[in-house]
């Protein structure tokens, strides 16, 4: 049966320096997929269809990546990276303030301070970019992600990713994700190598506990609404630290492994240093 990775990038989730590996190893065989309407309006269908056409693709990346499970003659191997949901908010702030964009978050951004940024995300009629969107995602496609109201349902749906299958990294912790996710798509194609350059990069991580202090300085009384608001985030965030520490406690010489990566990453980085 045909193996293709799908990667459901999440906004501002590291999917960009993700992507970069993807298409550093694959090379033609990696599609960036950004038509997003057929993706979005007819899911599986569409996809099923897209495939087909394009049979040499052996990984694909969308930022509306629909459920993959109903492809025929077809396997998915999904990966997706989770965020800190609070960290995230800063994040998605932080870059919808400079881009180039007419949209309404990159607009309010511009208009707003963080606090008044995240208490306009939290009005209900606002997209979800920052409410439970990471466990919207997961358990339904971004055709649900903007639903106002998300539930146990969808946060049981999405820890299902941690027993079906799917690969689910870490931000925070994305070194040791990539060297999990390489061992596990390494058995599907050997000697894969997901070595990186970051990406796409912005405000540097100087420790989560830092940053979340940095945030709930800059929120007040905001910052309990915000927390309110992604209470099922940060709930399969802590699953997926604890399925993380499970895959890396089962995977043999794990601490050479992520040595060897991280020696890989940085001979790239060396290599661009000296171009």
């Amino acid at each position: 049966m045909r193996l293709v990775i799908t990667h459901g990038h999440i906004f501002k989730n590291a999917g960009t320096t993700f992507d970069w590996a993807l298409r550093r190893y694959f090379g033609d065989a990696f599609c960036d997929h950004r038509d997003d309407m057929p993706m979005r309006s007819r899911g599986v269908e569409y996809l099923q269809e897209f495939l087909e056409e394009n049979p040499g693709i052996q990984a694909l990346s969308s930022h509306h990546m629909c459920n993959t499970s109903g492809l025929e003659g077809i396997k998915s191997l999904p990966v997706f990276f989770l965020r800190h949901p609070l960290l995230r908010a800063l994040s998605v702030y932080s870059f919808e303030r400079k881009q180039n964009s007419e949209t309404p978050g990159a607009k309010a951004a511009k208009k707003y301070s963080f606090k008044d940024y995240v208490q306009w995300r939290m009005e209900p009629k606002v997209g979800r970019t920052i409410r439970d969107y990471q466990v919207a995602y997961l358990a339904s496609g971004p055709k649900v992600s903007n639903a106002r109201n998300v539930g146990l349902n969808h946060l049981s749906s999405a820890a299902k990713r941690f027993g079906d299958g799917s690969l689910v990294g870490l931000v925070e912790d994305f070194d040791r994700s990539m060297t999990v996710i390489e061992q596990e798509l390494g058995k599907h194609f050997p000697n894969i190598d997901l070595s990186y350059l970051r990406q796409n990069t912005g405000r540097a991580v100087k420790g989560e506990q830092r940053n979340i202090n940095y945030i709930a300085n800059e929120l007040g009384e905001v910052f309990d609404l915000l927390v309110e608001n992604n209470s099922f985030d940060l709930a399969l965030y802590r699953m997926a630290k604890d399925s993380l520490e499970k895959k890396v406690d089962k995977t043999d010489n794990f601490d050479a492994l992520l040595a060897d990566y991280r020696a890989r990453c940085e001979a790239l980085s060396e290599d661009k240093k000296r171009a």
